[in-house]
């Protein structure tokens, strides 16, 4: 694998994040500061020139991991406003 810039990195999960926007100002740490400190760390586990079997299976365990707790941290923010609309 070619060695991955930290800044193209972080650009592109960005734009990603247009489609489903994080409410930043609810929490203690930047935009910038967060991405860049989860791109460090992403970089420093696979940016490897190549990868065996078990690396494999490691990424797509680490990214099968994250979509699935996405998902269920977007159903209870669903199900949360949804029962904050039924109250109001």
């Amino acid at each position: 694998m070619r060695s991955i810039d930290l800044d193209l990195l972080v650009d592109i999960a960005q734009e990603v994040e247009k489609e489903d926007p994080i409410d930043w100002d609810r929490l203690s740490v930047g935009k910038e500061q967060a991405y860049k400190m989860i791109a460090t760390s992403v970089l420093e586990q696979f940016d490897k020139e190549e990868y065996n079997e078990e690396d494999k299976v490691i990424l797509l365990s680490t990214i099968t991991k994250l979509l699935v707790e996405n998902m269920l941290l977007n159903i209870k923010i669903l199900s949360l406003t949804n029962n904050q609309d039924k109250t109001e």
